[in-house]
């Protein structure tokens, strides 16, 4: 077994926490985002070029299905006589008529005019004010010789044809646009992508796709994904079981979405009313296919429609620089995304994680208030850290300049205080502590006791058990999953499991109010992990790592069975003094089977 530091939960015992001891100042990292780093990256990477100068343009790249067009907002160096090669960071995204990018949400504003109006976005989530090229990445990185490009998504904005929610269309899409930048005369040959949320999430596809179907398979160089989904089961469904938040997503964009953006650049084309009534007649048609894929409570990822939305299972052969990027308490796009990615990228290629200490936001937010108006956390800001690490990563990758972008340690969490620990795995190295629940609703290292603990898994009147440890006798760090592996009983055919674990401080209780914020000053339970299973699925799930449900079948009411599963990944430092909280329920935020009955589970 894999040297994980883990909580883990049997059958005959319930819980681990690793006693791993925190990370100490001699191997933190030095502090980066200074003065003197910002000198080095100056002096390496100079700024030689002229904004106000660049050529700014848009294309219609051709789609491989020889009907679609592919929408690029471009702007790159004007290069002057010397005509010298430059790379290109590419951005493609679903979100630039509607959601819009950034911590400040930006709309991409239309070529040809003013009169042109952008989409207003979607009531309850519009983005904000448009710009020419949304977020921060022009700005910076045109002035220092890269060109920038910002692609429309399949089905969005300008580029034409159906909004497919995940399908392997938008990554053939985005490894054409990738071909063709690597074919002008303007560009080194080497591509960069990243974004948060969708935008990663296509960037993770893409790298992987470039190597098998790419007419350039190293063109596609480095990525940094940001809070981006590996697999889009791990965003629907963890262990079998369906995210209630989630349940309606696909039609978000299949449907509304899809209904409110509209095609605002180059409608001089007389195609143009064609390609806008087909978007239209997308909703109900192909939409309405890809809802029904997401819909079905019990998956088995075997089906295409899971295959063709599974980038992991191909990373092995992605040749792109990857440089992950996760918040700790993201439950959008929940952590075990980042961790099977992790987990999955090939072993010689160069890699980099951070964890940071916030939910599913974008790290260039400058204040926690900004993160706050956008109703997201992240206590500790890192702007200028995370500035500076994008630069070296694209600079080492796409203009083959040391720039020590792969130096010092290969994961760094932020803590709790806002500074970073280091590590060279994740998860880190040490040793399984296991926990047993005991009748009275404890959770101790003695060894399992005779006897039961139950709960309801019912529509209605659904109920719970939550077991507390001892406080820990030290600072413990926590990484990696937590494991569980019990043995239970069920009155009906099907049930779901689900487990919230909570770290409480002294003289705190599992009933408090929880929250997801993790400072110094936090006096409340934090929400440390969940993990979720459903029983249907008991022999193809894994005590850790990818999971894969397939060839489900109902228990057998009143006969006990053996069900092993794995939480969302973490890291984190608890205090000593702190306790451990494991509440089981039938659903924490997914839907329950509602058809257990009455679940114990034998101490």
């Amino acid at each position: 077994m894999r040297s994980l530091t883990t909580l883990l939960v049997a059958a005959l015992c319930l819980g681990t926490v690793a006693a791993t001891p925190a990370v100490t100042d001699d191997v933190r990292p030095a502090d980066v985002g200074t003065a003197g780093a910002h000198q080095d990256l100056d002096r390496l990477d100079p700024v030689r070029y002229s904004y106000e100068d660049a050529i700014v343009e848009w294309v219609q790249v051709g789609s491989r299905n020889g009907k679609d067009r592919i929408w690029v907002d471009l702007i790159r160096p004007d290069t002057g006589d010397t005509g010298e090669p430059v790379p290109t960071i590419l951005i493609a995204s679903p979100y630039y008529n509607t959601l819009g990018r950034g911590w400040r949400g930006e709309l991409k504003t239309p070529h040809q005019g003013p009169e042109v109006p952008t989409s207003p976005g979607v009531p309850l989530l519009a983005g904000g004010e448009a710009a020419p090229f949304p977020e921060w990445y022009d700005e910076y990185f045109v002035e220092r010789g890269y060109a920038v490009a910002l692609m429309d998504l399949r089905g969005t904005r300008n580029t034409t044809g159906c909004q497919v929610y995940g399908d392997r269309d938008e990554v053939y899409d985005v490894v054409d646009t990738v071909d063709w930048i690597a074919d002008q005369p303007w560009s080194n040959g080497k591509v960069g992508m990243t974004g948060g949320s969708y935008d990663g999430t296509v960037a993770i596809g893409a790298a992987v796709e470039q190597p098998m179907t790419g007419r350039h398979r190293d063109a596609l160089a480095a990525i940094i994904p940001i809070r981006a989904i590996g697999r889009w089961y791990d965003y629907h469904f963890m262990n079998g079981v369906q995210s209630f938040g989630h349940t309606l997503t696909p039609a978000l964009f299949t449907a509304a979405l899809a209904g409110a953006d509209t095609q605002n650049s180059g409608t001089d084309d007389p195609l143009t009313p064609l390609w806008i009534a087909e978007r239209k007649a997308c909703i109900p048609t192909a939409g309405a296919i890809v809802d029904a894929g997401y819909a079905s409570p019990f998956q088995d990822t075997r089906d295409e429609f899971w295959t063709e939305r599974d980038f992991v299972k191909n990373l092995p052969g992605s040749r792109a620089a990857t440089f992950v990027i996760h918040g700790l308490f993201d439950y959008n796009v929940k952590t075990n995304n980042a961790g099977h990615l992790w987990e999955s990228l090939p072993e010689q290629l160069p890699k980099k994680l951070w964890l940071m200490n916030g939910d599913h936001v974008d790290p260039h937010v400058p204040t926690p208030e900004d993160a706050a108006a956008g109703s997201h956390v992240m206590p500790f800001p890192f702007q200028e850290r995370f500035v500076e690490a994008t630069h070296r990563w694209y600079l080492e990758f796409l203009k083959g300049v040391d720039a020590g972008a792969t130096d010092g340690p290969d994961v760094e969490i932020q803590r709790r205080d806002g500074s970073w620990d280091a590590d060279d795995t994740f998860p880190a190295a040490g040793d399984d502590l296991v926990l047993y629940p005991t009748a009275d609703g404890a959770l101790s290292t003695d060894g399992p006791e005779e006897g039961t603990l139950s709960w309801q898994d019912a529509a209605i009147g659904a109920t719970s058990a939550t077991l507390v440890s001892e406080p820990l006798p030290r600072d413990t760090r926590i990484s990696g999953q937590l494991g569980f592996d019990l043995t239970l009983t069920t009155e009906g055919p099907d049930t779901t499991v689900a487990a919230q674990v909570l770290a409480l401080p002294p003289g705190r209780g599992p009933g408090d109010s929880s929250t997801d914020v993790w400072t110094t000053e936090t006096d409340r339970p934090l929400r440390t992990s969940y993990a979720w299973a459903r029983a249907w699925y008991r022999d193809s799930i894994p005590l850790r790592g990818l999971s894969s449900p397939v060839a489900g079948g109902p228990v057998e009411g009143g006969e006990p069975f053996e069900l092993a599963f794995g939480s969302l990944y973490t890291d984190l430092v608890i205090p000593e003094g702190w306790r451990l909280s494991v509440r089981f329920s039938n659903a924490a935020t997914t839907v329950p089977a509602a058809t257990g009955g009455t679940v114990s589970l034998d101490l």
